[in-house]
């Protein structure tokens, strides 16, 4: 009794142990997925594939349910997961996918990894390795490539032909599969037999797996009879591993892929981004190849399926991904720029500037195309802690949105969400500006994310340091003369569009030191665009400011706001004075004189074309300002003499092919866009035997007698069609 008291005991002991091991292993893999970076829903995009005992399952993360695909989680494990048919890659376009991945941190006991494929196969989501008797094969071949389990097979195209077909794979190999000669016979473990992976366990590389380029055979007598094989794997464009721990170290790495299409080349970036900040990485390590569409597309559809497989055999690891841009779904881009609108320069990462300049933050959001519409955006903004933002606008691609307007409660600083409409082909652009004060600090580089449902993009703004002026005393600026008012801080003057306005005023500092003309510089701001700063005169008296406004920003029939500011040599920024002009609203007019003539010309029995006499000049002055339209139009009656008899002829207007005839109704002249606020146009210029406004007669028309011409009448009618400024 007590010997099977101690084998029941040994037995309890053992199978502690394993339980055990695998309640580790999955809580390893939860923390992992818990600590994930952001991605976005594993919607319906994705279908598991249909194989035998497909490991792949869709995961939960710290952002959600569904947000990664865990495709392996212990030993002698397959896992794949496809694009829907719906969800297929165009080939004909542009694309990226962007994705984080998660090799586990087994070490040296890890394998065998993972691969991205995308793929043609006849099976679909069928598809996978297949042995002898079409059964799904793992291990070194990840799913993807082809098997040399049967070591009967002689040839490449042999190998190729299990692998998955009219596909190309980028493989993340996690174990260094190395045997061989008569050891490797049958065994499928020597596709990394080559000599460059000696000493390497982890690496990348690409290829075609169901092309026979793609293995390379080797021969093995075992008898005088009797030959056997093996293949090795040629693996394109490598990316080999610094150490034996690289991928599989616990750590989630960002790969990016691009599809171009016009080149059919597919560039792989590795470890681009960090995973605890999200930032960029400098120098991530990049690869290029030649993915030409006839081995992928033969039958030259243009799209084609995509996904992940993942294997594990007596070594394994947890394989997980997570996505950030899912290509053919939404393909979305941002960018940010931050500019010292006082100095008028971008901020570099690292710049110091000097406090009180006026900063302009601008993020550009584009959908570049997909299958859906870029869903449920928000904005998760990080904005530097060391601007004090004022204000700020939305403004879309589509007109029809309008602009939305932020405000300074909206934008503190520090982290801030804002919804952004849902953007498309017909809104394919989101622009948010910024505006604000340099306050005195530093910031680091900071990101801010664009999460939508269906995609998620990032971009980064500089980290500067703003500094406090070397000297305290305030600097005030006023205006003096007719510049001003009511108070030296506001003006105002109404003017007609091309009038010249000098706007005058004084600089002084609040200890009455000297203003320094030489180092003093003016930074003029109209209708909330910085213009080109001016510095003081040298000749002038100190602090004596002149500002002569550029007529050609001045936007006529409305009120123009100019506000003045001026930074010393040491830093200080002035006070700000305001002065606005008004430019009244220009008008449309129409030069043609009220009666006029057309050439006397001898009739010839044929049809003719009669030009009209000098007096008829047409022309149309605009001075409602620049990028005002209009389109003149014109019409005539029939030409009758005094005896009521009707001239055959039309008057018709000829430019070069085009020809419309008056006669039958108004006919378009001319359309233009103004381009000054005095925008003068003579129509008749250009008028000649052939262009123009011309008298078409007829062979039959009846001219005078006994030496006197024949005089008939009609007359022209003019008519504008404007379209109202929409500045």
């Amino acid at each position: 009794m007590r010997l099977k008291a101690i084998i029941l005991c040994m037995v309890a002991i053992g199978l502690g142990v394993i339980f055990g091991g695998k309640t580790t292993a999955r809580a390893d893999l939860t923390s992992a997925l818990n600590k994930a970076p952001q991605g976005v829903a594993v919607d319906n995009y994705f279908e598991m594939g249909k194989i035998n005992n497909n490991s792949a399952q869709l995961a939960r993360t710290g952002y959600g349910d569904d947000h990664a695909v865990q495709l392996t989680n212990t030993t002698n494990q397959l896992g794949t997961i496809w694009t829907s048919d719906d969800a297929e890659m165009s080939l004909n376009s542009d694309q990226t996918a962007s994705m984080w991945m998660y090799f586990g941190d087994r070490n040296n006991s890890s394998g065998d990894g993972m691969a991205f494929v995308m793929q043609n196969d006849d099976k679909g989501i069928e598809a996978s390795t297949k042995d002898v008797n079409g059964q799904p094969v793992g291990g070194e071949t990840l799913g993807v490539w082809g098997t040399d389990q049967d070591k009967t097979m002689a040839t490449a195209d042999k190998v190729a032909q299990t692998g998955i077909q009219n596909s190309w794979a980028l493989e993340f190999d996690t174990f260094r599969n190395s045997t061989s000669g008569a050891a490797a016979l049958g065994t499928g473990s020597s596709f990394d037999s080559d000599s460059m992976f000696n000493g390497v366990y982890s690496h990348i590389a690409s290829g075609f797996p169901g092309d026979a380029g793609t293995y390379t055979m080797h021969a093995v007598p075992v008898s005088q009879a009797t030959t056997y094989y093996y293949a090795s794997m040629n693996h394109t464009q490598p990316i080999k591993g610094p150490s034996a721990r690289w991928l599989v170290d616990g750590a989630w790495y960002h790969v990016t892929l691009k599809w171009n299409a016009a080149d059919q080349t597919m560039t792989y970036i590795f470890d681009d981004k960090d995973a605890k900040t999200g930032l960029a990485k400098a120098n991530p390590t990049t690869r290029v190849v030649s993915v030409p569409r006839s081995k992928i597309d033969p039958k030259n559809t243009g799209k084609i399926r995509w996904g992940f497989t993942g294997s594990t055999g007596s070594n394994w690891e947890p394989n997980a991904v997570v996505f950030e841009q899912v290509p053919g779904i939404v393909n979305a881009t941002a960018d940010a720029t931050l500019k010292d609108e006082t100095t008028q320069q971008p901020v570099a990462n690292g710049a110091t500037i000097g406090a009180g300049h006026s900063m302009r933050l601008t993020y550009n959001l584009a959908y570049k195309g997909g299958s859906q519409n870029w869903k449920d955006i928000q904005a998760e903004l990080n904005l530097p802690s060391n601007v004090s933002f004022t204000d700020g606008t939305i403004t879309y691609g589509d007109a029809k949105l309008g602009t939305t307007k932020l405000s300074a409660d909206q934008l503190k600083s520090g982290a801030q969400t804002l919804p952004i409409a849902e953007m498309s082909a017909d809104n394919p652009t989101a622009t948010i500006t910024l505006n604000g004060e340099a306050q005195t600090g530093s910031s680091e580089l900071s990101l801010s994310k664009f999460v939508g449902a269906n995609a998620l993009t990032d971009t980064t703004v500089s980290g500067f340091t703003v500094k406090a002026p070397t000297k305290t005393s305030a600097l005030k600026l006023e205006l003096t003369g007719d510049s001003a008012t009511e108070d030296s801080t506001n003006g105002s003057t109404s003017i007609s569009p091309d009038d010249s306005v000098a706007v005058t005023g004084q600089l002084h500092y609040d200890d009455q030191s000297p203003v320094v003309n030489k180092t003093t510089t003016l930074h003029p701001v109209l209708n909330g665009e910085s213009l080109q700063t001016v510095p003081l005169s040298t000749t002038a008296a100190a602090g004596a400011v002149t500002y002569d406004v550029p007529t050609a920003k001045l936007i006529s029939g409305q009120d123009n706001v100019l506000q003045l500011y001026a930074e010393d040599g040491d830093g200080r920024i002035s006070s700000k004075v305001t002065y606005t002009i008004t430019v009244k609203a220009g008008s449309l007019d129409l030069s043609v004189p009220t009666g006029a003539t057309f050439r006397e010309t001898a009739l010839t029995g044929r049809d003719q074309l009669i030009r009209p006499s000098s007096d008829l000049s047409v022309s149309v002055s605009d001075t409602r300002g620049k990028g005002n339209q209009w389109t003149l139009y014109a019409k005539a009656t029939p030409f009758v003499s005094l005896t009521r008899q009707v001239l055959p002829a039309s008057l018709i207007y000829k430019t070069g092919d085009n020809e419309a005839n008056l006669n039958n109704g108004f006919a378009e002249i001319m359309s233009r866009t103004t381009t000054s606020d005095r925008d003068v146009t003579t129509i008749s210029d250009g008028w000649s035997a052939n262009e123009g406004l011309l008298l078409d007669v007829a062979g039959n028309a009846i001219g005078g007698t006994n030496g006197s011409p024949a005089r008939y009448g009609g007359t022209i009618t003019w008519s504008f069609s404007n379209v109202p400024d929409t500045k």
